[in-house]
Parts: structure tokens; C-alpha cells; sequence
């Protein structure tokens, strides 16, 4: 017989249990947009992440993480232009090869003849994100006004005017 004392209990058990899970889930979120910000060079000040998402196995995995530039470095960039990332060639995390950029360039970028694919596309299909977020970043590297970088299986574009940071990561 199901008395009201065992249905509480069952009720307490299951709240405990989602309790626990969505801790988990909040722990995950903000653990992986603290290890995505340890990527982007110390010289650009990130605000908060907006969108992060991919796909990954054991070994490899792709997708993208975007952050709110902060206004100083928007400022900065805007008026410095290419001169601002002269520094910004490594990682928050590390020096090593992987977490390390090559110089940046101005956009507009032009995909090459051989592949139709622009800077982002990889990140962005991985990450499954929104059409309309995906056509504004595909279209914004192909306006001047903003400045990107490659590193070992990433991409790093900002976008001062947006005030954006999108990494792109693939392998």
C-alpha cells in the first residue's frame, strides 16, 4: 500500500536527484567557458561567454565558443586597428605550439579558390548554431573592420564593432 509518507519520500528523492544533475550541468557550463576564455591571448578582455557548442569524441572534436569583447578592448582595437594584437600571439593557458597564434590579419578574408568554406564554417556547423548568427559571423570576415588568427586546429576572429570574440576550433 502507497502511503503518503513513501510518495514524499519518492518526491524528495527525485528532487535531489535533479538538484544534483542540474549542479552538475552548471559546474559543466562554467568549467568549459573558463577553459574556451584560457584560449584567447591575455591582451583581449573577454566580458562573458554568449554561445558555446560542439561536438566531441575522445580524441577530437570541433565547435565554437563566443565571448563578449570588453569595451576597453573594442575601444582599443578600433583605434589601434592591427598594431592592438601585436602582443596577443598566446594563449591565457599556455606558450606552448598549441596555444600559439600566428599573426593576425585584417579581414576581409576570401575563401580560397579551392575550398568555399570561410574562416568560421567548420566551428559553426559543429556547434550547430543558429542560421541567422552563422550568416552574420560568415558575412562580418568578409567586411573590413575586423582581424583574425590561426593556431594549431582553431580560429580566433574579432569583431570590434560587434564587441564578439568567435573561436572556432576543429580536430
Amino acid at each position: 500500500m502507497v502511503t503518503v509518507e513513501k510518495v514524499e519520500r519518492v518526491e524528495r528523492l527525485v528532487i535531489a536527484i535533479a538538484c544534483v544533475l542540474l549542479s552538475l550541468y552548471i559546474a559543466w557550463c562554467l568549467w568549459e567557458a573558463w577553459w574556451m576564455a584560457g584560449v584567447i591571448p591575455e591582451p583581449i578582455g573577454i566580458s562573458y561567454p554568449t554561445f558555446i557548442d560542439g561536438e566531441s569524441d575522445l580524441r577530437e572534436g570541433c565547435g565554437v565558443a563566443i565571448f563578449r569583447l570588453d569595451r576597453a578592448s573594442a575601444n582599443a582595437i578600433t583605434k589601434q586597428g592591427l598594431r592592438f594584437f601585436d602582443n596577443a600571439r598566446y594563449s591565457r593557458k599556455s606558450h606552448d605550439y598549441y596555444h600559439t597564434f600566428e599573426p593576425w590579419r585584417p579581414t576581409p578574408h576570401a575563401p580560397d579558390l579551392n575550398d568555399d568554406q570561410s574562416l568560421l564554417s567548420l566551428g559553426l556547423y559543429c556547434a550547430h548554431a543558429d542560421m541567422a548568427l552563422s550568416e552574420e559571423l560568415e558575412q562580418a570576415v568578409r567586411e573590413p573592420g575586423n582581424f583574425y588568427t590561426h593556431g594549431p586546429e582553431k580560429v580566433l576572429v574579432v569583431f570590434p564593432k560587434k564587441r564578439l570574440i568567435v573561436l572556432a576550433y576543429f580536430g
